[in-house]
């Protein structure tokens, strides 16, 4: 595993093994990223190697969930993802793809990735205040239990959802494959300790002290869910009467860091060779000047 700001990042081929250990993670400056796609979206799919690819750049900035309408077509939709887009769009209809990001429609259609990069970097320089959020999941014969720690004073929302990658359906051009797709979901008022949306499947309870808010929730596995494609990101929000604010996000997913390593010492070379360029230029000037006064 590697452990990272915001999440964790699992290896695939050791990830059921290290799921039955118990994995933790610690953060919450993530921003979240939601995606209003659909199967039968073939503009979707043209752009999803671009979003995967931007994903990936920002991997260490962002968490992205593909939300799927529960609409009798694209056999991906499920009570799930439906709440979540009726949460996020006050029941508005959106067309797809639709980009959510921190809780706010940032671009309705297929947007240009380097306005969708910016924006993301945009509302990364803006999260100064974030919810530190200390996440751990562990799976337990035929349940997966999560444990959620906040500051105490946190208020608000959390959310914990599970996706799948490499999830099989039809779609506009044959069978596919999709990633990221948000299985299930609890929703949890931390003020009041009211369940807001979850279902059977789901049970949960909060406990306060003086210092931090703990939040344990248990899932039963259906038969629905593919144990070794899993991810988990627990999100605290704010929702207000027509919006919703995403103070912190963690996420634990699988995945193989490409190491930089390469890069990081032709930066480093660069610029120990530009400081040496700036002192020679330095010291040959105060030569010059030495020369002028002397004559």
């Amino acid at each position: 595993m590697i452990y990272a700001l915001n999440g964790t990042l699992v290896d695939p081929n050791s990830f059921t093994d290290e799921l039955t250990k118990g994995i933790e993670t610690k953060g919450g400056s993530l921003i979240l990223i939601e995606e209003y796609t659909a199967t039968w979206c073939q503009v979707c799919a043209e752009i999803e190697p671009d979003v995967k690819e931007l994903a990936s750049i920002n991997d260490d900035r962002v968490a992205l969930i593909a939300l799927h309408p529960a609409d009798g077509i694209d056999n991906l939709g499920n009570y799930a993802s439906s709440k979540r887009i009726l949460s996020l769009f006050n029941g508005s209809v959106k067309q797809t793809p639709t980009f959510v990001i921190d809780g706010e429609v940032a671009f309705e259609g297929a947007p240009v990735m380097n306005l969708l990069n910016s924006k993301i970097l945009e509302t990364q320089s803006k999260k100064s205040n974030y919810t530190e959020i200390s996440l751990s999941v562990k799976r337990i014969n035929n349940t997966i239990n999560f444990e959620i720690e906040l500051d105490s004073t946190s208020s608000g929302i959390i959310n914990i959802m599970i996706i799948e990658n490499e999830v099989t359906s039809d779609s506009f051009d044959g069978l596919r494959k999709f990633d990221n797709v948000l299985k299930e979901m609890i929703s949890i008022n931390v003020s009041d300790e009211n369940l807001i949306s979850g279902t059977s499947e789901w049970v949960f309870e909060i406990n306060k002290s003086d210092s931090k808010t703990i939040i344990s929730a248990i899932y039963y596995i259906n038969g629905d869910i593919n144990l070794e494609k899993l991810g988990f990101v627990a999100s605290h929000e704010i929702q207000n009467e027509n919006s919703t604010s995403i103070n912190g996000a963690v996420k634990i997913i699988q995945g193989v860091k490409e190491s930089n390593n390469n890069y990081h010492i032709i930066g480093i070379f660069a610029i120990f060779f530009s400081l040496g360029i700036f002192a020679s230029l330095g010291l040959l000037e105060n030569k010059n000047k030495s020369y002028d006064e002397n004559e």
